[in-house]
């Protein structure tokens, strides 16, 4: 049952992860970045390899957006490209990989083995998510048009925040 609510929430933050993309206000050229989040998110939960590529591949995307007025034009936050990472890394190193994944049978990138590294995990993502929902609230003087774009990037750190939850 962990393994299926592990896999249900690595979907959904995928998802949230590429819905600005998908969304028709943005832009073609300025999509990529909702891309990599998903697709790095993904990979990330496969474990071995496919963790160093998604860290890499993070961590690279945000060093890509570069300036902070490129970050504000793009919609999305250099936190998000690093916090992503350490979570992904902090719960693959916690324990002993032992639960399967319910639809493919191999084992999980994520390990359920609990530890101070989960819990480590656990109050980042609180955090992270905290701080996104913080950006989403009315009467920060927050542009409209970002406020879908803040809401994914909070489900997305809620998702997360969950998944170190479930390590525990």
């Amino acid at each position: 049952m962990q393994a299926l609510l592990h896999a249900v929430a690595a979907g959904a933050g995928c998802a949230l992860a590429l819905a600005p993309a998908l969304l028709p206000s943005g832009r073609a050229g300025q999509r990529w970045p909702y891309v990599v989040m998903a697709f790095g998110m993904a990979a990330g939960h496969l474990g071995g390899a496919f963790l160093a590529v998604a860290v890499l591949a993070l961590l690279a995307a945000g060093w890509l957006c570069g300036s902070p007025a490129r970050r504000a034009e793009i919609g999305h936050h250099l936190q998000d490209f690093v916090i992503m990472p350490v979570l992904l890394v902090l719960a693959a190193l916690g324990g002993t990989p032992a639960v399967l994944v319910a639809l493919g049978g191999a084992p999980a990138g994520h390990s359920h083995g609990g530890g101070s590294l989960a819990t480590v995990a656990l109050i980042i993502g609180l955090g992270w998510t905290c701080a996104r929902l913080i950006s989403v609230l009315p009467g920060r003087g927050g542009d409209r048009g970002t406020l879908g774009r803040d809401a994914c990037s909070a489900g997305m750190a809620a998702t997360m925040a969950f998944m170190a939850g479930l390590a525990l």
